[in-house]
């Protein structure tokens, strides 16, 4: 019987059938596969599991109760194996998960790619998003759980109907009727430039002011301070204080944080703008959300291009020029305007030096974001030394550019935030 053992949770694939001629052998097997003792976690594969008898039924109860108090789930069930589980009250009692449908990306248009995943037009009615290194369904249901949250509110974005699989790893479909990508609109119709930011600055506003109940998600500031977790492997502890500083230094709201918050996140449905990658959503300060915009669209599109190759590991494989307009979606041009007429939108009501003053604090956390960025980058990167290190390198290039910044003096400016 094959096994496999990582970190904790113990993986037992079931072979093509469990019936009267091989119930007993599976049984003797089951409970002799290694590390059944050190298993935090038991993942029973039935990927390959076509028919299971009454018997096999049995061997699957005697092992859950033997190991009752270790978390277990089947997996990979096929729609006439499930029913026989859910027929016969397994479900009531153990965690069994139905085969998920396996999808070829390679046959759909690519819309964009992120840090977290890569977005497909499957047809006019619906949408991929394929997670970057994520294998497990487990390991997207706190998003899905998100997204509902978020619908609840009234936050314009859609639930997912559909978790699948694909050869670039896990994916939800989303239902969008007739969309497209606002950077797209952008850049095909200049003269609506804009009506599009203005779209975005209501909908900027609308996050800023939806409040959740405490608790109802997690905050914006733990989730940037759950980025440290492992940061004691590669940076000094003075590192890490300063970096926990500059997260401490935002007072908390319960009011909503898209946390990626930029155009080619948001498709226009109906002529009404639709939040999609909601990975980072969360609860906070809206400083999180204009300082990533400042982050796309300002400290990107003036970076030193050499910098930003070895930054984002494209040295010599495409000007960082092209790069940006493939994951941004717009020209560094197009990104002064659409910054210009975003943050005069949103702060049309202040005066010029309260507006001067925000803008600084809004520049110190876009530079901020590149931090969280390379900090994502470290935890993907970490058992490739020489990557490692050169994230680390940028990381602490950013740290000193932001120490040169009064960072008591600039939280004061949130005080002029209405």
């Amino acid at each position: 019987m094959n096994s496999s053992y990582y970190d904790g949770i113990l993986k037992i694939e079931l072979p093509e059938r469990v019936d009267a001629n091989n119930a007993n052998q599976i049984e003797q097997d089951l409970f002799l596969v290694p590390n059944l003792k050190n298993a935090q976690e038991i993942i029973i594969d039935a990927d390959n599991l076509n028919y299971i008898s009454s018997l096999g039924l049995r061997v699957i109860l005697k092992f859950q109760k033997k190991f009752k108090n270790v978390p277990i789930s089947v997996i990979n069930v096929s729609g006439n194996i499930y029913n026989i589980f859910d027929d016969t009250g397994f479900t009531s009692f153990l965690n069994v998960k139905k085969k998920l449908r396996f999808v070829d990306v390679n046959a759909f248009q690519l819309l964009g790619v992120g840090m977290y995943g890569a977005v497909y037009r499957i047809n006019e009615e619906q949408i991929l998003k394929v997670f970057h290194g994520i294998n497990s369904e487990n390991a997207i249901q706190p998003i899905i759980k998100t997204i509902r949250a978020a619908f609840i509110h009234d936050i314009p974005t859609i639930i997912p109907f559909e978790i699948v699989r694909t050869e670039k790893g896990i994916g939800m479909i989303l239902e969008l009727l007739n969309s497209e990508m606002m950077s797209t609109l952008m850049k095909n119709n200049p003269e609506k430039l804009g009506k599009y930011v203005g779209d975005m600055v209501t909908l900027s506003k609308s996050l800023a002011n939806t409040q959740f109940e405490e608790g109802t998600l997690r905050t914006r500031n733990e989730m940037l301070l759950s980025k440290l977790d492992d940061a004691d492997k590669f940076l000094l502890p003075e590192e890490i204080a300063t970096i926990k500083k500059y997260i401490d230094a935002v007072p908390q709201r319960n009011t909503a944080v898209h946390g990626d918050f930029h155009a080619n996140n948001i498709m226009i449905m109906d002529e009404k703008p639709i939040l999609i990658d909601m990975d980072e959503f969360s609860l906070g300060h809206p400083v999180w959300d204009i300082g990533n915009l400042h982050c796309i669209y300002q400290d990107m599109a003036h970076a030193d291009s050499e910098m930003c190759e070895d930054l984002f590991g494209i040295a010599g494989k495409i000007p960082y020029a092209d790069f940006y307009i493939k994951i941004i979606g717009v020209t560094f041009d197009e990104a002064d305007k659409i910054w210009e007429k975003f943050f005069n939108g949103y702060f049309a009501d202040y005066s010029q030096e309260d507006k001067n003053k925000i803008l600084e604090l809004v520049e110190f956390y876009g530079n901020f974001k590149f931090i969280t960025f390379l900090l994502d980058l470290c935890s993907i990167t970490k058992d490739d030394p020489e990557k490692l290190a050169n994230n680390v390198k940028h990381i602490r290039n950013f740290l000193a550019k932001l120490e040169k910044k009064n960072i008591g003096e600039l939280i004061k400016h949130l005080d002029l935030w209405k």
